[in-house]
C-alpha cells in the first residue's frame, strides 16, 4: 500500500464511469457489506491527509461515502482504500473492482 495520492486515485475512478463495479466496505469493528453491484456515475475525492471519497451510483440515486481514508492500492481491475485508527491499526476499508469478489 502506497500513501493515498488524490488525483491518481480519482483518475482511475473516473474510467470506470458509466460502467458496472462491485463494492466492498468494512469497518473495524463493525461490519462489512460484500458484492454490492452499482453504476458508478460519479466520484469524488476531497481532503487532505484523511480523504473523502464519495462514489455517485445509479444515476444519483445512492452514495457512498467513506471518510479517514490514508493509503491505496491501485491495479487494472481493483482499487482498494483504507484508512487506519490513531494507534496504525486497520479502520477501514474500501474496496471498488469491474468484477466480483469472492465470497
Amino acid at each position: 500500500m502506497e500513501k493515498l495520492s488524490p488525483d491518481l486515485l480519482l483518475k482511475k475512478l473516473q474510467q470506470w464511469v458509466g460502467t458496472n463495479i462491485y463494492i466492498h466496505i468494512e469497518v473495524n469493528p463493525g461490519g462489512y457489506f460484500r458484492n454490492g453491484k452499482a453504476s458508478l456515475q460519479r466520484a469524488h475525492v476531497k481532503g487532505e491527509h484523511g480523504f473523502r471519497v464519495f462514489l455517485e451510483l445509479d444515476d444519483q440515486k445512492s452514495i457512498i461515502h467513506v471518510d479517514q481514508l490514508t493509503h491505496m492500492d491501485i491495479a487494472d481491475d481493483l482499487v482498494i482504500v483504507t484508512g487506519y485508527d490513531e494507534h496504525d491499526r486497520l479502520a477501514r476499508t474500501l474496496e471498488i473492482s469491474s468484477q466480483p469478489f469472492p465470497i
